[in-house]
């Protein structure tokens, strides 16, 4: 007897070994899909992860069916799958879930149907509903049945009627992918000949509309008759219909004539662009020598960090090392950080690969997402598979069978974290992972490296290429301080924004030049405040104020989603003085409209990009320069090229610098880095303004010096000093719970018991930033784990 060992989509610990029925010995392998039953009532679409002969010590299931003729994860992939669930402390069918789309997983509704004709049976009044309904419909789910009886629980009146031998119970799956047809029409074979095709026209010659409809589909087939055989070009019905100006009623009238036939194709949702492989830019001396040190690196180690100033030019050096790889008949990962960029780099990569290029990323419906899964896996895909995969996070689950080279661009970004649910991993340290399985390459590039891969780079754990110069030499833009706190002092802001800073838009606007202002925090303003008592709303859910957005003029949590309308007066005093404080995209946007009143303005952050296309039409129209200013949070930082802008207004550093976390300082210079170089990327020098009130503060310092050897040199010592990475490694837990007393007092248990093992390397428990979110308590403990400390051991 055979057995295997199934993952299933669950959050449960470990694998659940199944018999393998004599009539599925044959089809079933490791890798394929299985549907098995989990529990009393429910089936589970499963993943075979082993097959072997050893009974296990409990009683085992038989695998229902299987769904596929070959595997669609190959063993590559369940390997990363494991290493996932061991190195993050998850389950494997948390990873499952996360890995594979939804589309291929099929699910499962109970349901019930007539075993027999009712004769004469005594039958209660619900009794009798359902089976008058089931003699109607043949089949109904038990979510159904509770509707149509109104009864909250049916399951003791379907198991009467079950013991009565009345209905039966069983599992109807439903796959949720489902292919894409699109219907076609072509000459009946009926029509052999020229001679046939013109008796036809002789016939219909009192039927003008059905003579057009055949004339449209000779002219747009392109129909001849080559040896009796006709030849033609694929027509789409709605394309017949649409251009020959006639409805659907002629045309079905040619179908019973057996003049035309339709019939379905199985297509594509992907898109796919007309042209093939263009010309490749020359890269520049610099570039060149780069990518050279690139290839030479990489005879000697397996990951190298590409450093290279905002608008060096590193997108055509990863451009240029894809298509060698392509020559070794390789495929490519190209990951980045956000959906977002995808827009604009997708252009770039499909003019020199063409259709060889495909996209993956959570905007595309499960339905694209399980065709790009097939295309990738070459075992699976029965047409042109892709070579090359442009994706965000989620695209490291691919199912690649020859991958050759990973670029993880702008891999200091922290959207490369997967922070909830299970698994929390990151996809540029899995990168390098699932690299190291395939024999393949790394290439991580940056503007501004994180201090974990900078450290290995100097360590010489990866190979350090670094690429000062900017593309055509253009200077890298002037930084400009402008400080609110003696500004404010002097009566001379002008609302939210520094005289200096409103005198440069005017500057920019005038030369029809574009503007980027940035403001890390959406809505409105942050919060309302009673000027009388200071009282300010708060979510009921969790413990932040409620952010004001001025569109729907609502008060809305950031955190669970809760909304609630402006109150007209304080809670607590009852004045009606209530004011906002702070300011977010909205507010800037609403204020640079009252001083600009002749721009367009844009805004791009979370609440547009949660809107269908939303991103991308705002990308568009800025890069069309129907947009004058864009106003945006940290979506305007990350990688994005145009050519108009010469002005960048950071509006408020001060937020980033004193967000309490170590790492605040390296993610401050990352993001105003980052954001200075969207200016002057492409002919004259570009000006950044920096609003703050410590104006003298180190990390201000090291961005206007564009000095990150010496940010990294000091930020390095405190790391170490501190014990914080790349010096130790950490893992955080997090205890939560609705009752504050049960949260707190089983945090402080639970740490009495881990300082045994650890000690001064627990710290804990305490209060998060927040300690309540969508109800729930939470109390925080971090172990500081050595690196020589075993990891394993430690978990």
């Amino acid at each position: 007897m055979k057995y295997a060992d199934v993952i299933v989509p669950l959050s449960v610990a470990g694998t659940f070994t199944y018999e393998i029925p004599d009539d599925l010995q044959a089809e079933c392998q490791v890798g394929k899909r299985v549907i098995v039953q989990f529990g009393r009532r429910k089936y589970y679409t499963a993943i075979v992860l082993n097959i072997h002969s050893q009974k296990p010590d409990y009683q085992t299931k038989t695998i229902f069916s299987i769904i596929d003729t070959k595997p669609i994860v190959n063993q590559t992939n369940l390997e990363l799958w494991k290493w996932i669930a061991e190195y993050y402390m998850c389950n494997l069918g948390d990873v499952y879930t996360a890995a594979v789309p939804i589309s291929l997983r099929i699910e499962s509704q109970t349901q019930i149907s007539l075993t027999k004709d009712i004769i004469d049976t005594q039958l209660s009044k619900n009794e009798q509903i359902i089976i008058d309904k089931l003699k109607e419909q043949k089949t109904l789910t038990i979510g159904e049945v509770e509707k149509l009886i109104n009864v909250k629980n049916p399951l003791s009146i379907v198991n009467r009627l079950i013991n009565k031998d009345l209905i039966e119970i069983y599992e109807h799956f439903k796959s949720s992918y489902k292919p894409k047809y699109i219907k076609y029409v072509k000459i009946s074979p009926s029509v052999r000949n020229n001679d046939d095709l013109q008796k036809i026209f002789e016939k219909l010659k009192r039927a003008k509309k059905q003579t057009d409809l055949l004339l449209s589909y000779t002219f747009l087939s392109d129909l001849r008759f080559v040896d009796n055989k006709p030849i033609f070009k694929e027509i789409m019905k709605k394309d017949l219909l649409n251009k020959s100006g006639v409805s659907t009623q002629i045309l079905n009238s040619l179908y019973a004539k057996d003049i035309l036939v339709e019939y379905e194709k199985q297509v594509s949702r992907l898109k796919s662009i007309d042209n093939d492989k263009v010309s490749f830019n020359k890269l520049s001396d610099v570039q060149q020598v780069a990518y050279q040190q690139i290839e030479e690196s990489f005879k000697e180690k397996n990951v190298a960090l590409l450093f290279g100033v905002t608008s060096s030019g590193k997108t055509e050096i990863y451009i240029k090392l894809i298509r060698n790889y392509l020559r070794q008949n390789k495929q490519v990962l190209y990951l980045l950080p956000e959906i977002a960029l995808t827009s604009q780099i997708i252009e770039r990569l499909r003019a020199a690969f063409g259709n060889d290029v495909g996209v993956y990323h959570s905007k595309f419906n499960d339905a694209e997402r399980a065709e790009i899964w097939n295309k990738v896996n070459q075992k699976s895909a029965e047409n042109k598979k892709y070579k090359i995969i442009l994706g965000v996070r989620s695209a490291i689950f691919l199912p690649f069978d020859n991958l050759g080279l990973i670029i993880v661009d702008e891999e200091h970004e922290t959207t490369y974290k997967q922070f909830d649910p299970a698994p929390r991993y990151n996809a540029r340290d899995l990168a390098i992972v699932l690299a190291k399985m395939h024999n393949a390459k790394v290439l991580l590039g940056t503007a501004t490296p994180s201090i974990e891969s900078f450290h290995n780079a100097k360590t010489g754990k990866y190979a350090l290429i670094e690429l000062k110069q900017r593309h055509r030499n253009i200077e890298l833009p002037e930084i400009i301080i402008a400080d609110t706190r003696k500004a404010r002092k002097n009566r001379e802001m002008k609302s939210i924004f520094h005289p200096v800073l409103i005198d440069a838009i005017k500057q920019a606007i005038g030369n029809a030049e574009q503007v980027i202002l940035f403001q890390n925090r959406r809505g409105f303003s942050p919060y309302l405040e009673c000027r009388t008592c200071g009282w300010i709303p708060k979510c009921k859910n969790c413990d932040v104020n409620l952010t004001y957005h001025i569109d729907t003029n609502d008060l809305v949590c950031h955190y669970c989603g809760y909304k609630q309308t402006i109150p007209q007066k304080c809670e607590i005093c009852g004045d009606i003085a209530i004011e906002t404080r702070g300011f977010g995209t909205q507010k800037i946007e609403d204020e640079i409209k009252i001083f600009f009143p002749e721009v367009k303005v844009g805004r791009l952050d979370l609440d547009i990009a949660k809107r269908k296309h939303g991103y991308e039409m705002a990308l568009a129209e800025f890069d069309a320069g129907n947009v004058d200013i864009l106003v945006g949070t940290q979506m305007v930082t990350k990688g994005l090229d145009f050519e108009n802008v010469r002005l960048v207004g950071i509006l408020n550093a001060d937020n980033l610098l004193n967000f309490p976390d170590f790492r605040s300082f390296e993610r401050s210079f990352q993001l105003m880095t980052q954001v200075s170089g969207r200016a002057g990327r492409m002919h004259d020098r570009g000006k950044v303004i920096i609003q703050t009130s410590m104006p003298s503060h180190k990390v201000i310092k090291y961005v206007i010096e564009n000095n990150f050897e010496q940010f990294y040199a000091e930020e390095i010592t405190e790391r170490q000093t501190y014990s914080y990475p790349p010096f130790v490694r950490l893992i955080k837990i997090s205890i939560k719970h609705k009752n504050e007393n049960i949260a707190r007092s089983f945090a402080l248990t639970y740490a009495s018991i881990l300082r045994k093992y650890f000690n001064k390397y627990l710290l804990g428990p305490h209060d998060p930033l927040i300690k309540r979110i969508q109800n729930f308590y939470i109390r925080e403990l971090l172990i500081k784990i050595d690196k020589k400390i075993s990891l394993p051991k430690t978990k």
